[in-house]
């Protein structure tokens, strides 16, 4: 895709989020799921969950375990309840048939596309800097550098960008590891990328293979 389709479509994907009634966000649901928690409904805390969340067992399954984990579960029923209460940020992906992302963050009631000026991603968590990281790797965004580089060189640069770019390519499976101003995200098959906060944004400082 063309850098001018690129934008034409998004700026398309922009308008279509802008439009329409308002969007309501996570809380309602979240709110309602911790109370069923809290109160050990197991019926209502069931209707809550999608197909993904019920497979593998049946809605008496789902209600026996809820008893035998009552108290622990009132606990975390609690904290979502207040979670939602203070309100809960709304982010979705959008992937592309580049297979870029745009990431899109709910204010207002609208889906509104998170990131900079033209290209430049937000990077507001370590997830977006890696995000960011994947889609510059994507682009080969380095010409310069590969001009210069030998065959071999070159092969080895290309396969650690392959692996990266495998190992981040489910944004669900990647955990965040947040220590004050610097952060790990383990990758899907086993490494990790080191983070740092500057300036209020997250930055790659490595990419540790597994």
């Amino acid at each position: 895709m063309s850098g001018r389709a690129r934008w034409v479509g998004i700026g398309l994907l922009a308008v279509g989020c802008a439009s329409g009634p308002p969007v309501e966000g996570p809380s309602r649901v979240i709110l309602a799921y911790g109370e069923a928690l809290r109160e050990a409904d197991a019926a209502r805390a069931w209707e809550l969950l999608d197909e993904d969340a019920r497979r593998g067992r049946s809605a008496e399954e789902h209600a026996a375990l809820m008893a035998a984990n009552r108290e622990e579960l009132a606990g975390q029923g609690e904290a979502l309840a207040r979670a939602a209460r203070a309100g809960v940020p709304a982010r979705a992906r959008v992937p592309l048939a580049s297979g870029e992302t745009i990431v899109l963050v709910l204010e207002e009631g609208r889906w509104r596309i998170d990131g900079g000026v033209l290209d430049a991603a937000g990077l507001r968590s370590p997830l977006d800097a890696v995000a960011a990281f994947r889609r510059a790797l994507m682009r080969r965004d380095l010409p310069g550098v590969e001009r210069v580089l030998s065959r071999q060189t070159r092969a080895e640069w290309e396969e650690e960008i392959r692996q990266v770019l495998e190992s981040t390519a489910d944004a669900d499976d990647l955990e965040v590891e947040v220590q004050g101003n610097h952060a790990r995200v383990r990758t899907t098959r086993g490494g990790s990328i080191e983070l740092v906060r500057e300036s209020g944004e997250w930055r790659v400082v490595d990419v540790v293979g597994p």
